[in-house]
């Protein structure tokens, strides 16, 4: 279906439909959405201090974010994606006993999509690697929302004000709203029947999140 290696490609699945096929570094994971409509996700970057201090908690940092110290993220709800392999290899970090749900593949360390802390609630951030950005751009559109600029590492291009925050916002209550009104938010590859994630959950030890933080930000 797809090759090993930190994509996110564009392939046909054994259905005939075409799919945006996202894979670990090493391809033992994948996790396939539907190419969708630009009104079915939002194109974020985000400069926060807890996404760059999770982003050093993985290998290859540098294709994680961006050279501001953002990362790029395609938000959506959760009945859009499949996992298609690996399961057994999804792996969730918090930063914090109430944090965001982090998910990466075990496998090699690659980071994949964030949830929030209720998996069941119908919100997936789907991390963009920066070697998918060709591939993910023209079909997941322009990038629409730049948050949290002023943790950006100074005099990289980041925008000097945040843009698009409200906007973003907005439209994911929307597509979350429209998820549970439509029945469409009961179909979640993440969770199991009680909704509970299908990964276990790693909360990082102070120590390591502190040593993690980027030196801008310290």
């Amino acid at each position: 279906m797809s090759k090993a290696g930190p994509i996110l490609a564009i392939c046909v699945t054994g259905a005939g439909a075409e799919a945006l096929i996202q894979a670990c570094r090493c391809g033992e994971t994948e996790i396939g959405l539907p190419v969708p409509g630009l009104s079915q996700g939002t194109r974020v970057v985000c400069y926060c201090k807890d996404c760059q201090t999770a982003a050093r908690l993985h290998v290859e940092v540098e294709d994680i974010l961006d050279s501001a110290g953002g990362s790029h993220i395609w938000q959506t709800t959760p009945d859009q994606l499949t996992v298609l392999k690996g399961a057994d290899q999804l792996r969730i970090l918090r930063l914090s006993p109430k944090g965001l749900l982090r998910w990466h593949a075990g496998c090699c360390n690659t980071p994949l999509l964030n949830t929030l802390p209720k998996a069941n609630l119908p919100f997936v951030g789907i991390v963009l690697r920066q070697s998918t950005l060709n591939t993910a751009g023209p079909v997941l559109g322009r990038i629409t929302c730049h948050a949290n600029t002023g943790s950006a590492i100074p005099g990289q291009g980041a925008p000097r004000n945040d843009k698009g925050f409200k906007r973003a916002g907005a439209a994911v209550l929307k597509r979350m709203v429209l998820a549970w009104l439509s029945g469409r938010a009961k179909h979640n590859d993440l969770t199991n029947a009680d909704g509970t994630p299908i990964a276990p959950i790693d909360v990082i030890p102070l120590e390591t999140r502190q040593a993690a933080v980027p030196a801008h930000l310290r």
